[in-house]
């Protein structure tokens, strides 16, 4: 891979400027809160709005603000992220756009629980698992040992030779297998691969 061909999934532009949305940023703020935390349908939340709160707004409006939100929230998150734990977790899970399986890949700090990467990709192979641990190591400080606990994928150890071969850093892996602790590394890392499980079952109720 170049590694102009290795870049993180964002969207491209904000469907519309919220700035100068007719609704207030409080009904934006409600409109977010049914669709995006308590995971209604967008026309479940355009009903909502309308049957409690006497607010007409369209299911695509909904959708508009939630694209809208999330380009934003994407830049803000990629600017302000700060430093890292030495320990991250990560994984992928499956989800369906559009009827098609796609794949969201995710690392957490082991001490603070920041999500410290998350990627989009069509696959599960090498090339986004390189994506997503490079964004998930890109605030690292120059000296720091950072260590990388994930499942039995092949992706992963084959992108961090990639990482390390290509970059001169010093990225170390460890895998956890399977659902009980049959060898001495998934007994001593199995705990960090917890907090990412514990991570994914929350994407996925959502």
């Amino acid at each position: 891979f170049q590694p102009s061909d290795l870049k993180l999934s964002s969207l491209d532009k904000s469907p519309i400027n919220l700035a100068k949305s007719y609704n207030s940023i409080n009904t934006i703020s409600l409109i977010l809160s049914f669709y995006v935390s308590f995971a209604m349908s967008a026309r479940k939340t355009a009903l909502i709005m309308y049957m409690i709160f006497n607010i007409k707004v369209s299911h695509k409006t909904v959708l508009n603000y939630a694209s809208s939100a999330a380009h934003y929230c994407h830049l803000f998150n990629l600017k302000n992220k700060g430093p890292i734990d030495d320990i991250s977790a990560g994984d992928e899970g499956y989800i369906k756009i559009l009827g098609k399986h796609f794949y969201t890949f995710f690392f957490i700090s082991s001490k603070s629980r920041k999500i410290s990467s998350y990627h989009l990709s069509d696959n599960r192979r090498t090339k986004p698992a390189i994506i997503a641990m490079q964004e998930a190591i890109r605030t690292a400080s120059p000296n720091q040992n950072i260590s990388l606990i994930t499942d039995a994928n092949p992706s992963y150890p084959a992108g961090i030779h990639y990482i390390n071969s290509h970059y001169n850093s010093n990225l170390s892996h460890h895998k956890v297998t399977g659902l009980q602790n049959l060898d001495a590394e998934s007994s001593e890392f199995r705990p960090f691969k917890h907090l990412i499980e514990r991570l994914m079952r929350t994407f996925k109720q959502h």
